[in-house]
């Protein structure tokens, strides 16, 4: 199961991550072209995972304020990745 996503989350300036399982995958760390990946399946993909990936990325985050802005800026933050997760990648020139 692959809702298709990729993006870039492993360091590189091309998108170097693809959804598989609802998980995301470096796609450059196989040892040959269309072999086994090697690294990933710890961060949740932002399209079909958001919950979790916001959540992973609030982990690290110091979280202030009372209960109602903490969630008002969980849901923010969650509308921003849900966006940034459904649109295109920009093709580079």
């Amino acid at each position: 199961m692959s809702c298709g996503y990729t993006g870039r989350h492993f360091g590189a300036t091309y998108p170097d991550a693809a959804c598989i399982d609802g998980e995301l995958w470096d796609l450059d760390s196989c040892d040959e072209p269309g072999g086994a990946l090697h690294s990933g399946g710890d961060i949740p993909c932002p399209r079909c995972n958001t919950r979790e990936y916001v959540g992973c990325l609030m982990d690290g985050y110091d979280a202030s304020g009372n209960a109602r802005q903490r969630r008002r800026a969980r849901r923010t933050l969650m509308r921003k990745v849900r966006t940034r997760a459904t649109c295109p990648p920009k093709e580079t020139t």
